[in-house]
């Protein structure tokens, strides 16, 4: 299970997370990671997601550890996140901290 702190508020981002709005997405999580130590994604589970959108969240997690931070999903990745995932090969050999953050798969 992951450790959550009931105090962080989640962002909740919107439904299209596609290089079209790349930017706004960026802003929204960096100024969320500014005053949360923890950023808390919510992605719904029909947002359109794209490549861009899954390299955004590769970098913000790599600042967030930068920064004694942390980045989690709010739930495993499903819908169009999860297909991007498999396609760009994220979800082969995936190390035991990239299923846990992705998938929500315990470390072993």
């Amino acid at each position: 299970m992951r450790d959550i702190p009931p105090d962080d508020i989640k962002l909740t981002l919107p439904n299209s997370l596609t290089i079209k709005n790349v930017l706004a997405s960026l802003e929204a999580i960096l100024d969320h990671m500014d005053s949360n130590s923890t950023a808390i994604l919510d992605i719904a589970e029909g947002a359109q997601v794209d490549l861009s959108f899954v390299q955004l969240i590769v970098a913000a997690r790599i600042r967030a550890e930068a920064r004694a931070g942390r980045v989690l999903l709010a739930r495993p990745a499903g819908g169009d996140l999860y297909d991007v995932l498999k396609r760009g090969g994220f979800l082969d050999d995936m190390t035991p901290d990239d299923a846990q953050f992705w998938l929500h798969q315990e470390k072993s």
